[in-house]
């Protein structure tokens, strides 16, 4: 039997390497701290995080991120395990096994997201410049478990289970610049960039339940479009203070309706506001995000409970630029994505190379991880 978990969020994060670019999750080093960056990330992943972050180091050496890749997986109750176990019942025409495992998946979900990325950084004393691309892909599963399946189970069930995910692409770049008010040093910046968003709405009878083909073109819908960042970091001394503004022009992206279930859904893009600080020291930086608004996600004819509202907390520790030991926390306020402790290490030998990996830890049954590979010269 096909471990099919692992097959889908390989094709995850296969689908993003066809996006022109995203969200979460991102690079490494931010992943590690457990996504605080909007006052504590480098000029490398302003396009990322805050388009204002290209300006805070002038005199840095011109930069590449090449690639990072990233992945995570949500499963608390187990409902992949679940979902496979009833298409096996129905295999082997054991109605009474179906029954049982349909009543484990009643009301359960299971989410998945990958990212891909890179960047170039040109900073100078005048305009800074960040080019960047990133592909995300955001997916959930959602079965419809109906009573009838499970108080008189049939040879032809009506539970469905829906695969609903969106591929969001972005290639843009962040400009930003210093300026000076009332005495105080503030980097402010904008990206503007070109997106791409593909949604997915796949739909199956539970006793036929496979992903193989949840990403065919007859499941598929694509949007293109323009959007917009902006940010602005003050600081003084090691301390910085940072707002980041990502996706001024709303969009709202409909999936096709599935023809095996009838449901439908709608993939809202729009604003969303965090207020980060941080302090950043040769040897230690502290960190700390919250967002101010909620990010939506998607609506429709059945409950995904994907909005989001983070708190994010990091440190990173720093062995006089040759190693970095770092770890951080995650916390959703919407109460719709488990908390997460996050660790990660990065080294860099000579300066030039910099290799970052992270780690996301969830519970038994989610977990997270991202790698980065980058060069400064």
């Amino acid at each position: 039997m096909h471990d099919k978990k692992h097959l889908l969020v390989l094709a995850l994060a296969a689908c993003t390497g066809s996006a022109v670019a995203a969200t979460n999750p991102t690079d490494a080093r931010t992943n590690a701290m457990g996504g605080a960056a909007v006052a504590a990330g480098d000029y490398l992943s302003a396009g990322f995080h805050n388009p204002a972050l290209a300006a805070l180091d002038p005199d840095s050496a011109f930069g590449v991120v090449f690639p990072y890749l990233g992945a995570e997986v949500r499963d608390p109750d187990k409902l992949m395990d679940d979902l496979d176990d009833i298409s096996d019942a129905y295999d082997n025409n054991d109605l009474t096994a179906a029954q049982q495992a349909m009543r484990n998946a009643q009301g359960d979900q299971a989410h998945l997201d990958a990212g891909v990325g890179a960047a170039v950084g040109i900073p100078t004393g005048s305009i800074s410049a960040t080019l960047f691309t990133s592909g995300i892909i955001e997916g959930a599963v959602l079965p419809d478990i109906k009573d009838s399946d499970i108080t008189t189970p049939s040879i032809n069930p009506s539970s469905t289970a829906t695969i609903v995910a969106v591929g969001v692409g972005e290639l843009g770049v962040a400009l930003a610049s210093n300026v000076e008010i009332a005495g105080q040093r503030i980097a402010v910046g904008v990206s503007p960039k070109l997106q791409r968003i593909t949604t997915y709405n796949y739909g199956v009878s539970v006793d036929s339940y496979d992903t193989d083909d949840w990403d065919d073109s007859r499941y598929r819908e694509e949007d293109n479009g323009f959007n917009i960042d902006v940010g602005a970091v003050w600081q003084t001394g090691p301390y910085r203070v940072g707002l980041a503004g990502k996706n001024l022009i709303s969009n709202d992206v409909d999936t096709v309706t599935s023809s095996t279930t009838g449901h439908s859904f709608t993939y809202e893009v729009g604003p969303q506001f965090t207020l980060g600080s941080a302090f950043v020291s040769d040897f230690v930086t502290i960190a700390g995000d919250i967002d101010l608004n909620k990010s939506k996600g998607f609506k429709g004819t059945l409950n995904i409970d994907d909005d989001t509202q983070f708190f994010r907390i990091g440190a990173e520790f720093d062995a006089f630029g040759h190693a970095q030991l770092r770890t951080g926390y995650r916390a959703d306020m919407k109460d719709n994505v488990e908390d997460a402790f996050t660790l990660g290490l990065g080294l860099s030998p000579f300066g030039v190379v910099n290799v970052d990996i992270a780690a996301s830890i969830i519970d038994s049954n989610s977990y997270g991880g991202s790698a980065q590979l980058a060069f400064t010269f």
